[in-house]
């Protein structure tokens, strides 16, 4: 009998226990509760008080944006487009901003025709996003060298949008004529910007001489001499030379510094045309705009301008490095406006072995 009361004592004591606890869980939830409302509060108020930041992050809707407009490009496919604007000055293009953005499209351009070069915003529509980027990538310019991909204008980008300083011609209506693109046809765009440059020049350029006054001054030589510096220190300290007043020379660090092998200089290809190739340049003629497109029109404004844009293509290499170094074929095509170009690399030769119209071209 003494078992059963002492086992009865005991759920007795079992059971205050349980409802202490009970209790003390649900004063430690009131607690929390409270906490929590206070700092939904805090977070509500940061929130209201910093509207830049009120998109959620990985809120794709926040993020989705429409083009202004597309870009009809002399550069029907991706081969020979320059890697950078102005590289091939002579190519042309035409931006027009779509009327679904605006009632009146043409009202958003007024004024624009006071600036002579404008920043475009543009998406990368055709570089293979689909695919997973790479957080190193290979330049031209290092071939074949691995670095980060932020610290280059690969179109190969985790967010694929591009930035070019583009040559405004003239507008006309809601068009815009642009020259020194760099463009795909097609290309969706995002935003235009004037170029403005008391704003988007760095001012230590705007106090300072340009790389270009340092070589014809044969300022290099001069340093070398004056502050005994090697052939290697002295190209790490070229760009930073400032020039006073009284023509003295003396070396500052400038607030503006780039990548080393961005500052040399470029090898440009010698671009030669074979016989073959000319005589077929001189069967084009210019478009008669009174008729119709023949197999020998094309939209260049004479036979030089369409010389010219050839060479400035080639002379800077369009190939992928990969292409350069590790295939065999050096046969090489490309599209700028109506002309089909079949040309020969060699060493540091490009050759152009026929030119053809690109309507021609489509029938063979």
């Amino acid at each position: 009998m003494s078992d059963f009361k002492k086992l009865a004592s005991d759920i007795l004591l079992a059971r205050r226990e349980l409802k202490n606890i009970r209790q003390e869980c649900m004063k430690q939830k009131a607690s929390l509760k409270s906490e929590v409302a206070l700092i939904q509060e805090l977070l509500k108020n940061t929130t209201e008080s910093n509207h830049a930041c009120s998109c959620k992050k990985n809120d794709d809707k926040n993020y989705s944006m429409s083009p202004i407009g597309f870009i009809s490009s002399c550069f029907k496919n991706k081969n020979g487009i320059p890697r950078q604007p102005s590289l091939c000055p002579a190519a042309k293009g035409t931006l027009s901003i779509e009327k679904k953005i605006f009632n009146n499209p043409e009202h958003s351009l007024i004024g624009l025709d006071e600036f002579s070069y404008i920043w475009v915003l543009f998406v990368f529509h055709k570089n293979g996003s689909e695919n997973a980027v790479k957080a190193k990538v290979h330049p031209p310019r290092l071939n074949g060298s691995s670095v980060g991909v932020f610290s280059t204008r690969s179109p190969h980008r985790p967010c694929a949008i591009g930035l070019s300083l583009i040559k405004l011609e003239k507008i006309e209506g809601n068009t815009l004529f642009l020259s020194g693109i760099d463009f795909l046809d097609g290309t969706p765009v995002l935003d235009i910007k004037p170029y403005i440059p008391f704003y988007d020049i760095p001012s230590v350029f705007k106090e300072n001489p340009t790389l270009e006054f340092i070589k014809n001054n044969n300022i290099q030589t001069t340093i070398q001499q004056d502050n005994d510096l090697s052939a290697e220190e002295i190209n790490n300290v070229t760009s930073s030379v400032v020039v006073s007043s009284e023509s003295t020379i003396s070396i500052k660090s400038l607030d503006c510094n780039v990548a080393s092998y961005l500052t040399r200089t470029p090898q440009y290809l010698d671009v030669l045309f074979t016989n073959r190739a000319l005589k077929d340049l001189e069967n084009f003629h210019v478009r008669d705009s009174r008729k119709g497109y023949c197999d020998n029109c094309f939209n260049f404004t004479s036979h030089s301008e369409a010389k010219q844009t050839v060479t400035d293509v080639l002379k800077n290499d369009p190939r992928s490095v990969y292409r350069r170094n590790k295939c065999s074929d050096r046969l090489y095509y490309f599209h700028v406006n109506d002309l089909h170009v079949t040309c020969w690399f060699d060493e540091n030769v490009a050759e152009v072995l026929r030119l053809k119209s690109t309507r021609t071209q489509l029938r063979e």
